[in-house]
């Protein structure tokens, strides 16, 4: 529950509203029936405190550990060795993500502006050129 409310960027209370009436939120869940119930919010709030216990107390960050086990299992079940890339499969870095707002626009509008006084000196340039022949 904790990584699909993390990863669509829900609140505790839309995150029990998916889990109630959200049909692909509850197969994620594996309650593939309208009566499954699904966990009361106190039960996933002691859930996630004693997870934060445990790496206080054992230095062990559990989400970590399970996450690195499930991708090593899948890398294992699928035949992925990671020696090589494909292009299509990666993706690259964009100066876009460089930017903030203001510097976006502002490089925006600077291409814009170098652009335009580029077409009108090769209109003014072809123009006179007419004129001269």
């Amino acid at each position: 529950m904790m990584v699909l409310k993390e990863a669509n960027g829900w609140s505790d209370e839309q995150l029990f509203e998916n889990c109630r009436f959200n049909l692909l939120v509850r197969s994620a869940l594996g309650l593939m029936n309208m009566d499954d119930a699904v966990p009361v919010e106190s039960t996933y709030y002691l859930f996630r405190k004693r997870i934060v216990e445990y790496e206080k107390s054992e230095k062990i960050n559990l989400f970590e550990k399970t996450f690195a086990s499930v991708t090593k299992g899948q890398a294992t079940d699928f035949e992925v060795s990671g020696k090589s890339i494909r292009m299509d499969s990666k993706l690259l870095g964009s100066n876009i993500a460089w930017l903030s707002r203001y510097e976006l626009i502002h490089e925006t509008l600077r291409l814009v502006c170098q652009d335009i006084k580029e077409i009108l000196a090769n209109h003014f340039l072809t123009r006179s050129q007419k004129r001269d022949d």
